[in-house]
């Protein structure tokens, strides 16, 4: 190889290398990193992995419940089977949740390292001593059961601050029970954490 070889794969791999700067530069400069909204103060907003909204300057954080799409009175065999029903459903404990909302009916939630990838907000039939979010079932495996349509309300989902995401219904909410719904393993997504709230 002569040094006139050389010299021309050390220009080409330079202009790519150039290329590939400008390239992240320009990136850069049109996806700046997000900014806080001015009226998103994070301030004091708990360290642990959650969601969380913000009442009277302080913050609430909405507990959780696995939520596991069986249908009463069948085995966990026939369940993965999906053998004699069509529909499943998830449970929340108690008729109510601990966090009521009032005065509020399109209430700002933050998700703090949680990815707002896949989370549905959806409405909670209250029963007696239970919460009850009704799945109708699919023959896909790894997502055999799906919250329906009419209880899933769309939401705005907004960067705030590193791993904090602001999140809000489009429309206002009903009184009733609901629940942030996220994937709790990506490789099982029917299985689903559910945080759960109300609103008055």
């Amino acid at each position: 190889m002569n040094s006139r070889t050389t010299i021309t794969q050390k220009w080409i791999v330079s202009s790519i290398a150039c290329a590939a700067l400008l390239g992240v530069a320009l990136l850069a400069q049109d996806n700046p990193a997000p900014t806080p909204p001015a009226n998103m103060d994070l301030t004091g907003i708990p360290a642990p992995r959650g969601i969380y909204y913000r009442a009277a300057g302080e913050w609430v954080v909405l507990s959780s419940t696995v939520l596991m799409p069986f249908d009463k009175g069948r085995s966990v065999a026939l369940e993965i089977l999906n053998v004699g029903s069509d529909h499943a459903a998830a449970q929340m404990p108690g008729p109510h949740s601990g966090v009521q909302i009032g005065n509020d009916a399109r209430p700002t939630f933050y998700l703090h390292g949680i990815s707002p990838a896949d989370v549905y907000l959806v409405r909670a039939v209250s029963k007696a001593d239970y919460r009850e979010l009704r799945m109708p079932i699919s023959g896909h495996f790894g997502e055999w059961a799906h919250f329906r349509a009419k209880d899933v309300t769309d939401v705005e989902i907004q960067a705030v601050n590193g791993d904090v995401v602001a999140i809000k219904p489009r429309a206002d909410l009903k009184p009733g029970e609901y629940a942030l719904a996220s994937v709790f393993e990506p490789r099982e997504r029917w299985i689903r954490l559910g945080f759960d709230f109300g609103i008055y």
